[in-house]
């Protein structure tokens, strides 16, 4: 089981609690667990489309190369979507081409 899968579990169990607490409160519980990650914010947006929104971004990256993640997009949906895990990427194998 990676890191990020972990902290999944616990952000999504903890999401489910009245929103009284900021953001270092449920990253202090990660760090707690023991979890060793690094933070980041951002938002995408496209701007050669006017009604396309801006989405903001939330994620954790994880030593093990995992990351967890989730996206606001507050011209669609109030909220945030719930915490999703990814796997630490895997290097493929060049494949070679035939000449």
């Amino acid at each position: 089981m990676f890191d990020a899968e972990i902290a999944a579990t616990l952000l999504n169990r903890w999401d489910r609690k009245p929103a009284t607490a900021d953001r270092e409160t449920y990253l202090n519980l990660l760090r707690e667990g023991n979890l060793d990650f690094t933070h980041q914010l951002g938002a995408v947006s496209n701007p050669g489309v006017s009604d396309a929104g801006q989405f903001n971004i939330e994620s954790l990256v994880f030593v093990d190369g995992s990351r967890a993640l989730r996206i606001k997009a507050p011209d669609i949906a109030p909220g945030w979507t719930r915490w999703a895990a990814l796997e630490p990427p895997v290097d493929v194998p060049e494949v070679a081409h035939a000449k």
